[in-house]
């Protein structure tokens, strides 16, 4: 009987191994921008900075906590989840880098408006007539896998449809527009995405790599945001 039952356990570990090592696949960013209404054309340049990076640079992953008699789940709070080899319901995250990634993004959404003649990332301003410039805030992730204090047998609670893992999500942005002859400041405010939780089970999986699509709430904001502010500037230029 001890034998059959070291066995089971044996048999359950492995399949809980399987499921909480074998299910993170990679991710890559890809972003697809918003669409706009036309705007009025200003026949002006904007150069889109690379951003500053604000965050604490501090992640806890304590997802081995699960494993413990009585523990309902393991955790993970990451400041910089980009740096993470592992998510709760993905791997690494490929061909990521916030500070770059989103001033680009951002110069697609901008030049899509029609608002300028051009719109472009690049690291220094050198040329343009505007400039933004971005200051990342928060991209906090925090992620929950769900083991409900049973340790090896916490998995089978998944089968018959108890939720495996749950993830929230944060992202806040300071943006700017500022003249680029004069480098005043014409406009600055900051932005923060709507708090995203996903639940997932086993037989429905969800992507916990949310950041594009937050992230292009956040552009289409400021795009229609600085609208006013860059036609009243090109009027008296």
């Amino acid at each position: 009987m001890k034998i059959n039952t070291i066995l089971s356990r044996c048999t359950l570990a492995c399949l809980a191994i399987a499921f909480t090592t074998g299910c993170h696949p990679t991710r890559g960013w890809v972003y697809h921008s918003n669409s706009y209404p036309a705007m009025t054309g200003t026949g002006k340049t904007v150069a889109v900075l690379a951003f500053e990076d604000a965050r604490e640079n501090k992640n806890t992953d304590l997802v081995g906590m699960r494993w413990l008699p009585l523990v309902p789940f393991g955790w993970q709070n990451y400041n910089v989840p980009e740096s993470a080899t592992i998510h709760m319901n993905s791997g690494l995250w490929m061909n990521y880098k916030p500070t770059e990634d989103y001033p680009k993004a951002l110069a697609e959404d901008l030049k899509k408006t029609g608002l300028f003649s051009d719109a472009f990332f690049e690291f220094r301003r050198t040329s343009s007539d505007y400039a933004v410039k971005g200051k990342i805030l928060n991209t906090h992730y925090t992620g929950r896998s769900f083991w409900y204090g049973l340790t090896f047998e916490g998995p089978l609670l998944w089968i018959i449809g108890f939720p495996t893992t749950s993830v929230s999500t944060d992202l806040s942005l300071e943006l700017s527009l500022v003249d680029s002859k004069t480098d005043k400041p014409l406009f600055t405010k900051v932005y923060t995405a709507p708090h995203d939780l996903e639940v997932a089970w086993l037989y429905v999986p969800k992507d916990d790599f949310k950041y594009s699509e937050m992230l292009a709430e956040l552009n289409k904001q400021f795009c229609q945001d600085i609208q006013p502010v860059v036609l009243g500037t090109a009027k008296t230029q």
